[in-house]
């Protein structure tokens, strides 16, 4: 059984999954039920190379490993989220599925040549600078607003990344989706399923879940709504089944 060493503000959660665990600060980005919803959209090759935009505490690579990713590359620029990410790896004995390159991923030419990877994932910063109501915590701020990497940054990166043919898959606000998919054109990404998710029915969406084909042709399959909750507040079948319960 693995020994987990907490630092101080430090917190041990269960992943469920595979029975994996994780660990978090309250003062850094703890993720969230995004983060699971994206890492079980994918459908992971046994082939693929895939890399994992600003992973923050390494749960997407973990989530993914779990569920087919062999070879996941995990990116991350703040140190913090970087060692948490390092040691939430090693506890879960994911070393030999999971590597992760401390650096701005805006900067990846500097280590990898193009065309590396064969699926992007990303859960990139929501909102943009100058709206809402940012955190006067660094480490959340940083994950919430587009401070170090912009939505032009991600694609520009995938674009990067991407072998030709390759795929991009993302979670974002569902009230961003016309930025998405402009966004994504631009760099040659072709939107090829859409998945979109509601709190509950009758409410309007609140993410969207996407996936792009880098030189893919124009053909967009709109998947049927996720419901996150039932009536009550409780979880739908659905996702208790994601979450493996």
């Amino acid at each position: 059984m693995t020994e987990w060493t907490l630092k101080d503000g430090e917190r041990l959660d269960d992943l469920v999954r595979d029975g994996m665990r994780l660990i978090q600060r309250p003062d850094q980005f703890c993720f969230s039920v995004d983060s699971v919803l994206l890492a079980h959209y994918v459908k992971p090759k046994a082939k693929d190379r895939i890399a994992d935009l600003g992973t923050g505490t390494g749960v997407i690579s973990l989530l993914v490993s779990a569920l087919g990713g062999r070879d996941i590359t995990a990116f991350e620029v703040n140190p913090v989220m970087a060692d948490l990410a390092r040691r939430n790896i090693a506890g879960n004995g994911k070393e030999d599925r999971i590597h992760v390159v401390e650096c701005d991923y805006r900067k990846v030419n500097e280590r990898f040549p193009s065309g590396s990877f064969s699926l992007v994932l990303a859960n990139p910063p929501y909102r943009e600078m100058g709206t809402g109501k940012m955190s006067m915590l660094e480490g959340v701020a940083s994950a919430s607003y587009e401070m170090n990497a912009s939505l032009t940054d991600v694609f520009k990166t995938a674009q990067y990344l991407l072998k030709y043919g390759g795929r991009l898959a993302m979670v974002h606000r569902a009230d961003r989706t016309a930025d998405l998919i402009a966004i994504g054109r631009s760099y040659r990404m072709e939107p090829k399923r859409m998945r979109f998710i509601y709190a509950r029915k009758g409410h309007t969406a609140v993410r969207v879940l996407i996936e792009w084909k880098y030189g893919g042709n124009p053909e967009l399959t709109v998947e049927p709504p996720l419901l996150l909750h039932n009536r009550d507040g409780s979880y739908t079948d659905e996702v208790l089944e994601i979450y493996g319960k």
